[in-house]
């Protein structure tokens, strides 16, 4: 319904263009005939006359639609040049015979006293007709295409933003879920760093509750959590894992999503090797040396005789996800992996 009343809307509007075009042209024609023919005036026009007037601005019309209608499409578009330009001065030659014909019938055979300026003058009007009603519908075809254009972005838009609402409504509950699962292993234990562990995770609940609402957030906001996650995730695991987290350089001004970086951090803990005898670790690393970028790296110990996913899990896929809709063309995501080692490097250029 939409669509049709879409399409009756824009026939409408075609045919009071094309109305007030060809009422113009009556009136130019008109005038044309006043001053290149020297016994002719307002007032000497009759039935005969207008009936001369309307056939010939019939002619006009023919050879206006057969140009954009067939020799522009066939032709124009399609790079045909010389065809095209052959036939249109064929198209202008066939206007001004039919032309001179009617006229010739209407003034009971007797041709006009000044035939060549009559030639020359059906030969300007035809070819201004022409050049005019080529360039309204070139300037017709792309406002069409400019504001298909602007609605396909749109929608475009609207289906990346509703994306985006999706995969974050996924990664605050797969956060959640395992934080807590560390709270319950070790309440299990009845460790004391439980109610250090709860004062935490109150925090980071925070942050992810209120403060990550924003599409950007500054990426010092985004350090502190991943900081806090890092310690959080630190209380329970075996001392002898070696977790690094670095930042070199600054970059206070500077936002970036929120979130963004959560599920690789995640996915190093989950699968980092739980041996001592593997010496595992998990090295962060943030550059914020250059104006333009943020570099991110992460690489940990892998268990050599864990099964792989041929997805990556939940967290990374999504990350993956909105790292696409979010910064198109503008990053860099390696993710190389062996037997013992993960590394993941991720460049999001801001600028």
């Amino acid at each position: 319904m939409v669509l049709t009343g879409l399409f009756q809307k824009g026939k409408k509007q075609f045919l009071i263009q094309q109305g007030i075009f060809w009422l113009i042209s009556i009136i130019l024609f008109t005038v044309v005939l006043i001053y290149t023919r020297g016994d002719f005036n307002f007032y000497s026009i009759d039935l005969r006359m207008a009936m001369n007037i309307l056939i010939t601005v019939g002619f006009l019309a023919i050879s206006v639609y057969i140009n954009l209608l067939w020799l522009i499409p066939a032709f124009f578009n399609k790079r045909k040049f010389l065809v095209f330009t052959f036939l249109e001065f064929a198209n202008i030659l066939l206007f001004i015979l039919l032309n001179y014909f009617v006229t010739l019938f209407f003034e009971g055979g007797k041709h006009p006293a000044n035939l060549t300026s009559e030639f020359i003058a059906e030969f300007i009007l035809i070819l201004l007709f022409l050049i005019v009603s080529t360039l309204l519908k070139f300037m017709r075809d792309s406002i069409t295409l400019q504001d298909v254009e602007l609605r396909m972005k749109e929608v475009e838009r609207q289906k990346i933003e509703a994306e985006l609402r999706a995969l974050r409504a996924q990664v605050n509950p797969h956060f959640f879920f395992n934080t807590l699962n560390s709270l319950y292993a070790l309440s299990l234990d009845k460790s004391d760093k439980a109610p250090e562990l709860i004062l935490k995770l109150s925090d980071l609940m925070r942050y992810v509750i209120y403060e990550s609402r924003d599409d950007l957030v500054p990426i010092g906001k985004q350090l502190e959590f991943l900081q806090s996650y890092v310690y959080l995730e630190r209380l329970r695991t075996d001392e002898s894992l070696d977790v690094r987290f670095e930042v070199k350089g600054e970059m206070a001004n500077v936002r970036i999503a929120p979130l963004l970086y959560l599920a690789f951090i995640e996915n190093a803990f989950k699968h980092g090797s739980k041996s001592k005898g593997d010496q595992p670790y998990i090295h962060i690393f943030f550059n914020l040396e250059q104006d333009d970028r943020v570099v991110f790296s992460i690489e940990n110990r892998v268990d050599s005789f864990r099964q792989k996913k041929a997805d990556g899990g939940v967290g990374l896929s999504n990350v993956k996800k909105r790292i696409e809709l979010l910064y198109p063309g503008q990053h860099k995501l390696n993710i190389t992996e062996s037997l013992t080692n993960y590394r993941v490097e991720l460049t999001i250029f801001v600028v």
